[in-house]
């Protein structure tokens, strides 16, 4: 006998745990010993996306055998990840039936990712919304989230919901409401998927990314999560209208004073409603798209706990949010300058707004900014040479600074760029000033 089989069964089914599922299942064959052993495994994944209807079908056969008699106490995660044929090989019942199976088995992390049952979205069973073990549920594409009237899941911390369609406008808070643990929420949206205005009411959230792409139909947006620490808003959805106040794109935010990371990328909305949401927070990543300057948010704001500022360039007024930012930011340590590759404007020659932002230099300038960076810095465009320059002309404190080019440009252009903002540099002697 070799050396590995005289391992407890124990040590074995920790040795095939760092396995795919497939290879483990394949150590069967080896002998009398190594038959079952993979039927004590916590954690199962099973990925039809990559076979053919005939190899899927086997899969089906294969999972509806084995996972009703399967030995280990609880399952700790079950992943199904299926792609359907044009006859559908595998059947929405399937999976109804796989995940009852898994819920009765305690099932602690659930990822569900599904393509294709034609005009027909999986349903998922009722159990699954009344599930007392379930830490972590992931669904994906083709689900519809039916949520019925009785729902409690006590455990769920963690919900990814990525481009699924859900029954009613409601369903989706409904759903929210009966998670009273959740802490990390994921929605992304880029269909009429049935939710019109979008509420998140959760008052034990501390992360939430909510991503709205061209395709997506939303009402408003309405929040309300006063545990929240990180906040990833991303909508890119086109106003046709150019009205930065239309209703459609309503954000209400109600006071988030525990968030401490944001990061922001809207398209033609209207930014001063929600800002003084977030005041409170120590790095910032904003990319506004494009839109009108009145659309920002005007005096009276301080950020005193913001250390870290990303700003995006690919607008006509990202100068002038800047300059209210470093004026309002007192305390900023780090600033970093970046564009959007597929953002419209990040190579056009816009009209500068700088100049008459500033009527004394920033207190953050003159006390707090230690590093400053600037990727893809278009040097030809004077919207953005001359705010490299202010900066590298008064920030007082400075410990590095790096500033890269496109490399589309011409060496002789990097180099009369360069040294045209070196020209600019006062700085303290020690700092690092790198060009790329």
């Amino acid at each position: 006998m070799d050396k590995l089989s005289q391992l407890p069964d124990e040590l074995l089914v920790k040795v095939l745990s760092f396995l795919p599922t497939k290879d483990a299942v394949s150590t069967s064959i080896l002998s009398m010993r190594w038959k079952s052993l993979w039927m004590w495994l916590p954690k199962l994944e099973f990925d039809y996306s990559c076979y053919s209807e005939s190899r899927g079908q086997e899969l089906a056969r294969f999972i509806s055998l084995n996972l009703p008699v399967h030995k280990a106490p609880a399952i700790e995660s079950l992943s199904l990840k299926f792609r359907y044929g044009l006859n559908g090989s595998i059947e929405p019942e399937d999976i109804d039936f796989w995940v009852s199976l898994a819920i009765y088995k305690n099932v602690r992390e659930l990822c569900l990712k599904l393509f294709y049952f034609g005009e027909r979205q999986t349903k998922l069973p009722s159990s699954l919304y009344i599930c007392k073990s379930i830490v972590i549920l992931t669904l994906k594409d083709e689900i519809l989230v039916d949520v019925p009237g009785t729902v409690c899941l006590p455990s769920l911390k963690t919900l990814f919901l990525r481009r699924v369609t859900y029954s009613d406008e409601n369903s989706l808070q409904r759903l929210l409401s009966n998670c009273p643990v959740l802490e990390d929420l994921f929605v992304e949206r880029d269909k009429i998927d049935n939710l019109g205005k979008m509420s998140v009411i959760v008052k034990s959230l501390q992360r939430l990314t909510l991503k709205m792409s061209i395709a997506c139909d939303l009402d408003g947006l309405m929040m309300n999560t006063p545990s929240l620490k990180y906040l990833k808003v991303t909508d890119e959805r086109l106003d046709s209208h150019g009205d930065s106040d239309s209703p459609q794109y309503a954000y209400s935010f109600e006071a988030m004073p525990k968030l401490e990371e944001a990061d922001f990328v809207l398209t033609f909305q209207n930014i001063k409603k929600c800002c003084r949401s977030f005041t409170s927070v120590k790095r910032l990543s904003l990319c506004l798209g494009v839109y009108k300057e009145e659309s920002l948010y005007h005096e009276g704001l301080v950020f005193n706990q913001l250390e870290h500022l990303k700003i995006c360039s690919c607008d006509s007024d990202w100068s002038i949010l800047l300059a209210r930012l470093l004026r309002d930011s007192p305390n900023l340590r780090d600033l970093e300058t970046y564009v959007i590759e597929d953002h419209p404007n990040r190579r056009v020659n816009l009209p500068n707004h700088w100049d008459n932002q500033l009527n004394c230099v920033p207190k953050c300038l003159l006390s707090s900014l230690e590093t400053f960076h600037w990727s893809d810095m278009y040097g030809l465009l004077h919207n953005q040479m001359d705010v490299a320059k202010y900066i590298l002309r008064n920030a007082r404190c400075l410990k590095s600074a790096t500033i890269s080019f496109p490399t589309t440009y011409a060496q002789e252009t990097i180099d009369e760029m360069i040294e045209e903002l070196s020209l600019s540099f006062r700085g303290p002697e020690t700092c690092q000033v790198f060009f790329d």
